[in-house]
Protein backbone atom coordinates (compact mmCIF):
# COMPACT_ATOMS: atom_id res chain seq x y z
CA UNK A 1 0.00 0.00 0.00
CA UNK A 2 1.15 3.54 -0.87
CA UNK A 3 0.26 6.33 0.81
CA UNK A 4 1.01 9.68 0.05
CA UNK A 5 1.73 12.72 3.00
CA UNK A 6 3.07 15.84 3.39
CA UNK A 7 7.06 16.48 4.21
CA UNK A 8 5.20 18.41 7.21
CA UNK A 9 3.83 15.59 8.53
CA UNK A 10 7.19 13.46 8.51
CA UNK A 11 9.62 16.68 9.06
CA UNK A 12 8.08 19.89 10.74
CA UNK A 13 9.35 23.07 8.73
CA UNK A 14 10.99 25.55 10.24
CA UNK A 15 9.21 28.74 10.35
CA UNK A 16 11.49 32.18 10.98
CA UNK A 17 9.88 33.99 14.05
CA UNK A 18 8.02 37.27 13.55
CA UNK A 19 8.76 40.70 15.44
CA UNK A 20 7.10 43.81 15.85
CA UNK A 21 8.50 46.93 17.84
CA UNK A 22 6.70 49.53 19.84
CA UNK A 23 8.16 53.51 20.79
CA UNK A 24 7.52 54.88 23.22
CA UNK A 25 8.72 58.55 24.58
CA UNK A 26 9.32 58.92 27.91
CA UNK A 27 10.58 62.58 28.25
CA UNK A 28 12.43 65.26 26.37
CA UNK A 29 14.47 67.76 27.82
CA UNK A 30 15.30 71.35 27.17
CA UNK A 31 18.21 70.80 24.87
CA UNK A 32 15.29 68.90 22.76
CA UNK A 33 17.38 65.46 23.28
CA UNK A 34 14.42 62.59 23.83
CA UNK A 35 14.74 59.51 25.87
CA UNK A 36 12.87 57.17 23.66
CA UNK A 37 11.68 53.23 25.29
CA UNK A 38 11.85 50.26 22.29
CA UNK A 39 9.83 47.38 23.16
CA UNK A 40 10.45 44.62 20.54
CA UNK A 41 7.96 41.38 20.71
CA UNK A 42 8.70 38.33 18.81
CA UNK A 43 6.81 35.18 18.79
CA UNK A 44 8.36 31.84 16.90
CA UNK A 45 6.84 28.36 17.63
CA UNK A 46 9.98 26.80 19.09
CA UNK A 47 10.29 30.38 21.87
CA UNK A 48 12.30 33.30 21.74
CA UNK A 49 15.93 32.97 22.87
CA UNK A 50 16.81 36.83 22.84
CA UNK A 51 16.88 40.22 20.29
CA UNK A 52 19.99 42.39 19.12
CA UNK A 53 19.79 46.19 18.19
CA UNK A 54 21.58 47.98 16.51
CA UNK A 55 21.35 51.74 16.73
CA UNK A 56 22.80 53.12 13.73
CA UNK A 57 21.63 50.47 11.23
CA UNK A 58 22.97 50.62 7.44
CA UNK A 59 21.39 47.91 4.95
CA UNK A 60 24.56 47.93 2.89
CA UNK A 61 26.90 47.93 5.99
CA UNK A 62 24.33 44.85 7.31
CA UNK A 63 22.96 44.44 10.70
CA UNK A 64 26.31 45.61 13.49
CA UNK A 65 24.39 45.42 16.65
CA UNK A 66 25.13 47.74 19.51
CA UNK A 67 23.60 45.44 21.98
CA UNK A 68 24.06 41.52 21.77
CA UNK A 69 21.67 39.65 23.41
CA UNK A 70 18.66 40.77 24.98
CA UNK A 71 16.69 38.74 27.12
CA UNK A 72 13.48 41.12 27.73
CA UNK A 73 13.33 43.24 24.28
CA UNK A 74 13.51 46.89 25.58
CA UNK A 75 15.78 49.26 25.32
CA UNK A 76 16.18 52.74 26.12
CA UNK A 77 18.12 55.22 24.04
CA UNK A 78 18.53 59.10 24.23
CA UNK A 79 18.00 60.68 20.75
CA UNK A 80 18.92 64.35 19.73
CA UNK A 81 16.99 66.27 16.67
CA UNK A 82 18.26 63.91 13.70
CA UNK A 83 16.95 60.56 11.40
CA UNK A 84 17.99 57.66 13.24
CA UNK A 85 17.68 54.08 11.21
CA UNK A 86 17.41 51.53 14.24
CA UNK A 87 16.98 47.41 13.33
CA UNK A 88 16.38 44.93 15.86
CA UNK A 89 17.06 41.19 15.41
CA UNK A 90 14.93 38.73 17.49
CA UNK A 91 16.71 35.09 17.44
CA UNK A 92 14.50 31.79 18.36
CA UNK A 93 15.50 28.63 20.38
CA UNK A 94 15.92 27.15 16.86
CA UNK A 95 18.43 29.42 15.69
CA UNK A 96 16.54 31.09 13.28
CA UNK A 97 16.23 34.98 13.31
CA UNK A 98 14.43 37.72 11.51
CA UNK A 99 14.88 41.64 11.91
CA UNK A 100 12.91 44.59 11.70
CA UNK A 101 14.34 48.07 10.75
CA UNK A 102 13.26 51.14 11.90
CA UNK A 103 13.21 54.90 10.49
CA UNK A 104 12.59 57.34 13.17
CA UNK A 105 12.93 61.22 12.89
CA UNK A 106 13.22 63.07 15.98
CA UNK A 107 12.23 66.69 16.26
CA UNK A 108 14.46 69.02 18.05
CA UNK A 109 11.35 71.84 19.01
CA UNK A 110 10.28 71.89 22.34
CA UNK A 111 7.10 73.34 22.02
CA UNK A 112 5.75 75.52 25.34
CA UNK A 113 2.08 75.26 26.72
Amino acid sequence: IIKLVTVESIVPIAVKPTIGVHISELEKNEKGVRKIEFAAAGESPAGIEFYSWDFAYDAEKGFKPEVFIDKEGKQIYSCKAGLYHIAVKVVDNDGLENIETIKLKINGKIERE
